[in-house]
């Protein structure tokens, strides 16, 4: 339907305009302050300013009288087929509400407490991009199978840890008795320079949170418990992007590397005498062969996402082209030059892979957590503890017992219409959360191996995703309408297709009865067969003026004048055969009718006109005007649409604060 997202999008002339919401989103009303009622479905103030002021936004001057009654009408007429659409039930296919609510989810998220959470957890980790820390670790995990007594006494560990580096034990040594990261050893717990992304993010928080010299409490990742020691921070250079030329050494053959060492000096030597030979070298020797035949190029890349040693090297070149002395790494040796610096990206740029960072790291559950907390400040939620207490204490008494037979107990019990949840938008009753469990448990035979927190959680998040949904639509206008124009105008869109645009292509019989009652309407005005005939830059078309010049119009004549004068020369000339309406072209107009023969030069452009003898003005043939005739055809169904509805519907305008709308306008 990409047909259809134009139009609403675009249809200012049609009033993309609000809808009747069901009765769940129903917003209270006063019936005196109405604008419009139509057949006793309400159009309010907000509804037709909103639509007027969008419709309006490029307009220069006050709204004029006029313009007010115009829109006013075009108003009126929008919700007639918006209401008359509705009756059809339109809105009730599963195609419609599918698309809808696809519409609707984009539209809600930046109105979401979740996404306004969201957008500043990302705009933290962007900061953080900025920055680059180095830091040392010590990692503590968890026996397989951990109790929470293990837990425990890992963490205690961790504590004991850290109080020991605060007393004066040096870190790297700890690190290298304690840590169970396994490069501790080697690197006595050092992870050098990261920024943002690099590491996951609770460990990420935690350093970027300290100062320099300063260690943590204990962290807690998905691989254990972190002891961090920031040992210094510096602005974030950017990203490189540079070429290697990578001589390769294997670890199973150490007489490998002195013949590799040699073999990298002496292109280096190569390199220093003339750097020109970069690309050559690269293609002949290097044996990187991801990288060789794109003359050593490797992608952008910033500190910490790449070897130390090539980083420490390739960060240390100053301009394009310069390259270093032979570098090793584990790989073998590099010569590295440097192609390129920027900036750290923009934060639009990065913001997909934040987002998708924050939402499947453990940072969700927290932003899920603030959200509910959130929620339940702005809808004053308030929960039944006490029964709370009991639904619990029936999770566990079911445990390993048929999930029927919990929702068995829970449907019979004589207070099962208590309330579970209220606010001062909604309330719900354990009838509701006994449903959810109904449509979670489609097996009910099933044992009960899940906790009532495990149960009562995703009810309670999808419950408050539910209200908060509803209490935007009551309070906030913006969403409101932004709601009701992407409805309407699919609505539009729907009935507009099936009785006009659609119908008045389709509708043949239709489009001969309405040609022949007005044909009077689809005429040719005055005409002349005319050769136009231009010459192409540069080219001399003296001859065939001089052999038009002295000729009388033929139909002909095109394939006359391609066989005497482009044979030779086919780019000599263009030119085109055809009846023109004389009153519709200016510059044919403007010539004398009365002779056959014109050259014209403009602009360095030499014209040749050749006309026949005037047609007088006549009906147009049906398939003459076959396009022109089914675009009026569908404003004569529209009209008809129109007047059909207003004869179906009863229609009432309160004039008074209709008035009191214009007068506010004036202001």
């Amino acid at each position: 339907m990409n047909l259809k997202h134009i139009y609403f999008l675009l249809s200012g002339i049609l009033f993309a305009g609000a809808f009747q919401v069901t009765d769940q989103n129903k917003v209270s009303q006063s019936r005196t302050d109405y604008l419009i009622r139509i057949d006793g479905t309400v159009s309010d103030r907000e509804e037709f300013l909103y639509i007027l002021n969008k419709n309006r936004q490029r307009a220069e001057g006050p709204l004029s009288k006029s313009q007010f009654e115009e829109n006013f009408e075009l108003f009126v007429n929008y919700k007639l087929k918006v209401k008359y659409a509705m009756d059809l039930g339109l809105d009730k296919s599963k195609e419609f509400r599918d698309e809808f609510d696809t519409f609707k989810a984009d539209i809600i998220k930046p109105y979401l407490l979740e996404n306004q959470l969201e957008e500043g957890e990302m705009q933290k980790v962007y900061e953080r991009m900025h920055e680059m820390v180095k830091a040392s670790h010590i990692l503590l995990q968890f026996p397989p199978n951990a109790s929470k007594e293990d837990s425990l006494a890992v963490f205690r560990m961790a504590h004991k840890i850290k109080a020991e580096a605060e007393n004066g034990a040096d870190f790297g040594q700890l690190a290298q008795e304690y840590s169970e990261d396994p490069s501790a050893e080697s690197n006595k717990g050092s992870l050098g320079y990261f920024t943002a992304l690099q590491m996951v993010l609770p460990f990420e928080e935690a350093a970027f949170g300290l100062s320099t010299g300063e260690i943590s409490d204990p962290v807690l990742s998905d691989f254990g418990y972190h002891v961090i020691r920031v040992e210094d921070r510096k602005k974030n250079p950017g990203q490189i992007r540079v070429s290697h030329l990578l001589i390769r050494t294997h670890a199973e053959q150490p007489e490998s590397e002195s013949m590799a060492e040699k073999k990298i000096v002496e292109l280096y030597q190569t390199l220093q005498a003339d750097p020109e030979q970069w690309s050559e070298l690269v293609t002949s020797y290097s044996e990187d062969q991801g990288s060789k035949a794109d003359q050593g190029l490797i992608p952008w890349f910033g500190v910490g996402s790449i070897v130390p040693e090539f980083e420490k090297a390739a960060f240390s070149l100053e301009k394009a082209g310069d390259f270093t002395p032979p570098v090793k790494t584990e790989y073998g040796f590099h010569i590295i030059r440097l192609e390129g610096r920027r900036p750290v990206p923009s934060f639009e740029e990065v913001k997909p892979v934040i987002q998708s960072r924050i939402i499947r790291g453990s940072k969700s559950n927290m932003l899920r957590d603030k959200v509910l907390a959130l929620q339940k400040d702005k809808l004053q939620v308030k929960e039944n503890e006490s029964l709370l207490a009991v639904l619990n204490k029936l999770f566990n008494t079911f445990q390993g017992k048929p999930v029927r037979e919990l929702l068995n107990e829970l449907s019979e019990a004589a207070w099962n219409s208590d309330q579970l949840i209220h606010s001062d938008w909604k309330t719900a009753g354990l009838k509701n959360f006994i449903s959810f469990m109904e449509s979670a448990f489609p097996d009910k035979e099933r044992p009960l191996n899940d906790t009532f927190e495990a149960m009562y959680n995703p009810y309670l998040q999808d419950l408050l995703a539910t209200w908060e949904e509803e209490y935007l639509y009551a309070h906030n206008a913006d969403y409101r309408q932004l709601i009701n124009e992407y409805k309407n105008g699919m609505l539009l869109f729907e009935l507009m297709n099936q009785e006009v645009w659609q119908k008045a292509v389709e509708d043949s019989t239709g489009q001969q009865d309405y040609f022949r009652q007005n044909s009077h309407e689809y005429l040719w005005e005055e005409r002349v067969p005319a050769l136009i005939l231009k010459a192409q830059p540069g080219k001399d078309i003296s001859g065939v003026a001089d052999w038009l010049s002295g000729r009388t119009y033929e139909p002909e004549m095109a394939s006359t004048l391609k066989e005497k004068f482009l044979q030779d020369d086919p780019l000599l000339f263009t030119f085109e055969q055809k009846e023109v309406e004389i009153h519709k072209n200016e510059w044919l107009a403007s010539l004398d009718l009365e002779q056959s023969f014109h050259k014209t030069e403009v602009g360095g452009e030499t014209t040749l006109v050749l006309l026949g003898e005037l047609i007088p003005s006549a009906p147009k043939k049906f398939e003459e005007t076959r396009g022109k005739l089914i675009q009026d055809y569908q404003q004569y169904l529209e009209k008809k649409l129109l007047s059909r509805l207003n004869e179906k519907y009863t229609i009432q305008i309160n004039e008074d604060e209709k008035e009191k709308i214009y007068q506010s306008l004036e202001k």
